[in-house]
């Protein structure tokens, strides 16, 4: 994960234009490990479903937050970061009581990976979609 996220820093690549469509594809390849973790009963798939799912998702924060910290001030860093990882707490608590606890659904380990596939397979749609039509905007003016 850390590799991949020191290597965002030597590719040269528009951001602008491609930022959303990697965070897209990004999360699809995490969706897919997702599943295959969910699909598959090998546990050495499983291990590579996670090495991938890991390197991925470091990649995936990497380039969100780089997203985020080139559109603020120097003074509004530490409000907008914490912020974030604050909702984001919030957002990873309830689901965590939603889908894993036993007073929510108490649902299995595999299920579970089923779950946050589909929540990584909806996130990956909205970046997608928002990239295809960043991409046509531009390319049409």
């Amino acid at each position: 994960g850390s590799a991949t996220s020191m290597a965002v820093g030597y590719v040269k690549v528009n951001w602008d234009l491609s930022g959303e469509l990697a965070l897209g594809i990004f999360s699809a390849v995490d969706a897919g490990s997702l599943f295959l973790m969910h699909f598959t009963g090998n546990i050495w798939a499983c291990y590579a479903g996670y090495l991938v799912f890991k390197a991925c998702y470091m990649l995936l924060i990497t380039i969100a937050t780089f997203q985020i910290a080139v559109n603020l001030s120097m003074e509004r860093y530490a409000l907008m970061f914490g912020f974030n990882n604050f909702v984001a707490l919030v957002i990873q608590t309830i689901l965590t009581v939603v889908v894993v606890d036993a007073k929510g659904l108490g649902l299995d380990i595999s299920t579970q990976f089923l779950i946050y596939g589909s929540y990584f397979t909806v996130i990956a749609g909205i970046f997608l979609i928002r990239s295809i039509y960043t991409i046509i905007s531009i390319k049409c003016r």
